[in-house]
């Protein structure tokens, strides 16, 4: 598997070559897409030879995107985007009350 070029300049993350492609298709709402990415990277875990999923907003002028991402992130290497897709906004509540969400989070308290 090839990760391919980066999509920004200086990224803390690569693309495998097929997210690379429909990041473009996306154009501006995938460079906000990797933007977000970016910003959040450093919230990925690492999981030798899993790739996980996670949940991500994309706030653009007129409207907010989520998005679900699939991430392979390992020990001594940039995580790789591998995929993405437009969810709705209950599969992203989903992922976002499952912990699974970069962009926000859930007060995860007990109560005393």
């Amino acid at each position: 598997m090839d990760a391919e070029q980066r999509y920004i300049e200086g990224a803390n993350f690569d693309f495998e070559e097929l997210a690379y492609e429909k990041m473009l298709t996306l154009g501006n709402l995938g460079y906000e897409l990797a933007m977000v990415v970016q910003g959040n990277s450093h919230k990925f875990k690492k999981r030798q030879g899993i790739v996980q999923n996670y949940a991500a907003l994309v706030k653009t002028e007129t409207k907010d995107v989520p998005f679900e991402i699939w991430v392979l992130n390992q020990e001594n290497d940039n995580p790789i985007l591998m995929d993405m897709n437009p969810i709705d906004t209950d599969r992203y509540l989903d992922m976002m009350n499952s912990l699974k969400s970069i962009t926000h989070g859930v007060n995860n308290r007990k109560k005393r």
